[in-house]
């Protein structure tokens, strides 16, 4: 009796609701459940899913499409939203279950080239790189099948994207300039955009057309917003924050929109997890090390689902670790690095360098050898190379004392030809003066020391590494500076330790520690002792930038959201522009300024 009451109930809601017209299909789908009216309840199934991730509120497509799927299991529409949802949420286990189901289910060949499209990358997302190669191969089986026009194009771009993700540089190109050529000739507007995703984020991988992937990025986000393509218009942007940046205030707008346009598309791994290590890296390019360590930090404690089977491994502990490594935070590096152990599928390189890295920097030759040869056998198998990586663990290697042999073994399988040239001169300086050829070293390091592509904190060790190869051979300096003898030495090694003090105000770790010994041997006091003038001119730039600020009125707040740093490190900033200038109020610091 009280069952067929409650279905009276749901029935009677459920006819207000489709007389009304524009109801929440949510709701509709509710009440058509209960009133076991399942046409209408997948009816609304299917509008509701379309809807919401309109709106980016994947977990609730997600819902209604598991709602539909219930009744009609093989629906194509539910299956794609249900894939498309579950991947944007970050549950990949689902997503492939949908994704695969709606491919297999595929009656048509737009259905098919959409779902392979949509599983190539929810199966590189789940380390299933088996699957993604054949899913390629089919692929191009069906581009074969198919006539030119939209799903061929749409299949090539499947085909792009994961020769992309692959690292198949060459490939990737290739299918992407077919998908345009597509995309061009039938006027396929929201296919030409994918394809130019692919393209752009692939010339960025290459040093000697960077620059024309980041203009081919950065011109199609106006088009993909007003298009409501926020998945292709965060991953380009997320592409563009990557990169080193001409404007810090520039790249911290593009964080800030990626952020949101990501939010649009409930694109949770990049709004949560990206945006944050978009946070560090930018406070990474301002020189402030510990503001780029809260970032991660805080960025780990919301990303609430980086132990997820399929993600990729913790998604800031990779990151957090080599900057905690950075910093000279052992300790904390060590737990991060266990807790990576403890999650599956980490990248193969992962685990053994940043064991590798943390051994050297305890001293621990015997430990370090061993993770070594794994080390080796991993990047032998990793079809990219990484400066920052190279240096990183050269770095490392040389503060242990690393044999010679293992240390070029070690030079010789992280750098290849697709190494940007300034950190390949970067590493091959490094090895030079530790071979002591300072000659050679001091050339190499002089030549990058404004390289724009590396951050301030390498740039201050390059000018570390300069001071002590003019310390090391007055030759050295007599052939970069015209001068001869020891004073020449000694006054252009000042001159590179005081560049790289300014460079180094805000980091901290090993590459102070290694300032801090060339200043000893100058002879100048601590880079943290307290300056030796008073007022404005004591100030770092970055405490000069907050004075204006504080001048402006700005609270501690209000300075966090600007500068994109949290309020902690604001009130850190305050305080020392305060001890600085030797005052008391905020009132003061705006009249000094002022007057300065």
């Amino acid at each position: 009796m009280l069952g067929r009451q409650r279905r009276r109930l749901h029935e009677a809601a459920l006819d207000v609701l489709l007389k009304g017209g524009a109801s929440d299909p949510a709701l509709v789908a509710h009440h058509a459940h209960g009133a076991g009216r399942y046409d209408d309840m997948v009816a609304a199934a299917r509008r509701g899913t379309a809807l919401y991730l309109s709106i980016g509120s994947a977990y609730q497509a997600l819902q209604l499409a598991e709602l539909g799927l219930e009744e009609s299991p093989d629906d194509s529409d539910l299956l794609a939203g249900a894939a498309r949802a579950a991947w944007l949420a970050g549950l990949l286990d689902e997503a492939l279950r949908y994704g695969r189901r709606w491919r297999d289910g595929a009656d048509t060949t737009t259905y098919r080239a959409e779902s392979l499209y949509v599983l190539v990358r929810i199966a590189w997302e789940s380390r299933e790189f088996d699957e993604m190669r054949a899913m390629t191969r089919h692929i191009e089986t069906l581009i074969a099948q198919l006539p030119p026009g939209a799903d061929q194009a749409r299949a090539m771009t499947a085909i792009a994207q994961s020769a992309y993700l692959l690292d198949d540089l060459d490939a990737a190109l290739l299918w992407s300039d077919r998908a345009l050529a597509l995309a061009d000739e039938f006027d396929l507007p929201l296919v030409r955009l994918a394809a130019l995703v692919e393209k752009g984020s692939t010339l960025t991988e290459r040093p000697d057309r960077a620059a024309e992937g980041r203009e081919i990025l950065a011109g199609l986000v106006d088009e993909a917003e007003k298009a409501d393509e926020w998945v292709l218009a965060a991953r380009a942007l997320n592409h563009l924050v990557q990169e080193p940046p001409a404007s810090p205030v520039e790249q911290a707008e593009r964080l800030e929109r990626m952020r949101v346009d990501a939010e649009r598309a409930g694109f949770e791994s990049l709004a949560v997890s990206s945006y944050f290590q978009g946070r560090a890296r930018l406070a990474m390019w301002a020189g402030d090390l510990a503001a780029a360590i809260a970032a991660l930090e805080e960025g780990r404690e919301q990303d609430r689902g980086y132990r997820r089977r399929g993600r990729w491994a913790d998604y800031h502990g990779v990151f957090l670790a080599g900057l905690y490594l950075e910093a000279t935070e052992l300790d904390k590096a060590e737990r991060v690095i266990a807790d990576l152990v403890a999650v599956p599928d980490n990248p193969p390189t992962t685990i053994p360098g940043l064991a590798f890295h943390l051994a050297c920097r305890r001293g621990d030759l015997a430990r370090a050898e061993a993770t070594l040869d794994q080390l080796l056998t991993a990047l032998a198998a990793q079809t990219w190379r990484s400066g920052d990586q190279a240096h990183d663990l050269i770095s490392a290697a040389l503060e242990l004392g690393l044999p010679q042999p293992r240390l070029d073994s070690l030079a010789g399988t992280l750098l290849d030809d697709n190494t940007w040239d300034a950190y390949r001169t970067l590493v091959d300086a490094q090895l030079a003066e530790a071979r002591g050829r300072h000659a050679e070293a001091l050339a190499g390091y002089l030549s990058i020391a404004e390289a724009p592509v590396i951050g301030p904190a390498i740039r201050g060790t390059i000018h570390v590494g300069a001071a002590r190869c003019l310390l090391a051979s007055p030759s050295a300096s007599s052939a970069s500076s015209g001068s001869s003898g020891s004073s020449a030495s000694s006054a252009g090694a000042s001159a590179q330790v005081e560049a790289a003090t300014t460079l180094l105000a805000g980091w901290g770790g090993w590459r102070v520690a290694q300032l801090e010994q060339v200043r000893a041997r100058l002879g100048m006091a601590p880079a943290d002792a307290p300056p030796a003038v008073t007022g404005p001119a004591a100030l770092t730039p970055r405490e000069r930038e907050v004075a204006v600020l504080i001048s402006d009125g700005l609270t501690n707040s209000e300075l966090a959201r600007r500068l994109y740093i949290s309020p902690k490190t604001a009130a850190v900033h305050v305080s020392n522009i305060l001890r600085k200038l030797g005052v008391s109020s905020r009132t003061e610091v705006g009249d000094l300024v002022r007057r300065g």
